[in-house]
């Protein structure tokens, strides 16, 4: 600032000031830009890995023209916008207060609220970042809990559709299933396998209605319908689908034994609630029909099928050598093992090409990918609002610390005179964390205000997560405050090492 009234009473002209400090200020901006491509181009890689499979082959991260373009103008557009007000705030000046011993102490006014109203603004914006991002990541963690019921890294799949013209019987299917899991159950580290219509998440569909015996007035609004899930006797147990009341399915079920089903507990509580639904009939289709009544045995429990936050659907599991329904016969082998279970995929193809040399084999991963896939968009989200929380809680933190040194550089005079008053370090010291702590503090309570109302926006992107969870609203502006204190405790140190002679001699 003396600098400028230097200049000025040198005969600079107002333009000549302005036009100075904008060159300044574009040049540091092209230089950000600069550095903003380069980190860009080190971070492909890292944002390779965020795109969705089903994405990748028709997206390419690269630089080109419009890009360059844009970084280019946004760059220039930044230097000009947040250099312009500075540059004209400094080039009225008061030559008389600025060329003045005491001078450099005049950086209290518009200038400096408006710094302050900025560190505000961030500090708010980064809690509200935070929040979310917070709550996000406790929505992923309640999505992938929910199946840890399974171990789904230790379940491995593969889908061998079936040839209709090949396996046109039901008795030729039923000796392919029973081939391929008994070779696959005879393997080292193998502890058990299954055959079912579709494992959890990979198939959105697959209902059949049906017909409870005794029902002479179906409840009103009550759709009879139910996923339908063909299965191997051994494939509940195998993906740890707890059993609540009755039995699993048995070598005893078979095409010449009762009918039996087991179904989940969502089905028992809708259609045969204040009741047992153990040793209940129902029959598919029409009640009119010549299928048999089938007996439910066992009832267990839960696992979304539609999806990781889809409402739970009612399901009915029947052995695959009892069912006759030929839209749903299995097609999907899982087998659970005690170690990696992607070690045992070569020797699993060579015992299902044992059977069938002929048959195809898509669709292999563990049940953890199937996961992975499943949440892909909401994992992206989730990482993308977390990086800019932190980026935005960078920014505040940055912020704070360069008003702070500013405000302590200009005070200099002020602190030497304190100090040769009598005032300590330490008071000193929080003299000025008392004034960086205040501008958070305000950030803080705006940022909770604003994060009350965003967050209820947010309700249908969360699972099983409040959307204003207490822990979440008292951990983050605590950790936010903790950030600040960091940043504000380095100028404030310098302020306290002052020499008061030092000072009370500058300039």
């Amino acid at each position: 600032k003396r600098e400028i009234a230097v200049r000025t009473a040198l005969g600079a002209s107002r333009v000549r000031i302005v036009r100075q400090l904008l060159t300044e200020s574009l040049l540091l901006s092209l230089f950000g830009g600069i550095c903003g491509l380069l980190l860009a181009i080190w971070s492909f890689s890292f944002f390779e890995k965020l795109i969705p499979d089903g994405m990748k082959q028709s997206t390419n991260l690269h630089l080109d023209g419009s890009i360059l373009l844009f970084s280019l103008g946004a760059s220039i557009v930044t230097g000009i916008v947040f250099g312009l007000i500075p540059a004209l705030q400094s080039a009225r000046v008061d030559l008389n207060e600025s060329l003045k011993q005491s001078g450099g102490r005049s950086g209290s006014g518009v200038g400096m609220r408006l710094r302050s109203g900025m560190i505000v603004f961030e500090v708010s914006l980064s809690l509200v970042l935070l929040v979310g991002a917070v709550l996000l990541i406790q929505t992923l963690f309640q999505l992938f809990n929910q199946y840890s019921v399974l171990a789904p890294e230790k379940v491995m799949t593969m889908r061998t559709v079936l040839p209709l013209k090949k396996y046109d019987e039901a008795a030729k299917r039923n000796a392919f299933y029973q081939n391929v899991l008994q070779r696959v159950e005879s393997m080292p580290g193998v502890v058990s396998a299954g055959y079912t219509t579709s494992v959890p998440l990979e198939w959105k569909g697959g209902t059949n209605g049906f017909f409870p015996e005794g029902i002479k007035d179906p409840i009103v609004g009550l759709s009879y319908d139910a996923n339908h899930r063909q299965v191997s006797e051994n494939y509940l147990q195998t993906m740890n689908i707890p059993l609540r009341q009755g039995r699993y399915f048995g070598a005893q079920d078979n095409e010449r034994s009762m009918p039996v089903v087991i179904i989940n507990e969502t089905m028992a509580r809708q259609y045969w609630p204040n009741v047992n639904a153990l040793g209940r009939r129902f029959k598919l289709g029409d009640p009119t029909n010549d299928k048999p009544w089938m007996t439910i045995v066992g009832i267990v429990g839960d696992v979304r099928q539609m999806g990781i936050d889809a409402p739970v659907k009612s399901e009915m599991y029947m052995p695959y050598r009892q069912a006759d329904v030929l839209w749903f016969v299995p097609r999907d082998l899982v087998f659970r093992t005690d170690g990696d279970p992607a070690s045992l995929v070569g020797a699993v193809r060579q015992a299902i090409r044992a059977v069938d040399p002929d048959q195809p084999i898509s669709n292999v991963a563990t049940m953890e990918e199937v996961l992975g896939r499943e949440a892909s968009q909401r994992r992206l989200g989730m990482i993308l609002l977390t990086a800019f929380a932190v980026l935005a809680l960078l920014l505040a933190s940055l912020g704070i610390y360069g008003v702070l040194a500013y405000f302590v550089a200009q005070h200099r005079n002020e602190i030497g005179v304190r100090l040769a008053l009598g005032a300590t370090p330490a008071k000193i010291l929080v003299f000025v964390l008392r004034k960086g702590m205040w501008l958070t503090l305000l950030g803080v309570v705006i940022g909770l205000a604003a994060s009350f109302a965003l967050t209820r926006l947010m309700t249908s992107l969360l699972f099983g997560v409040n959307p204003i969870d207490p822990l979440t609203f008292a951990a983050v502006p605590v950790v936010l405050a903790v950030v600040a204190l960091l940043a504000c405790w380095i100028p404030a140190r310098r302020a306290s090492k002052v020499d008061p002679v030092v000072a009370l001699r500058y300039e």
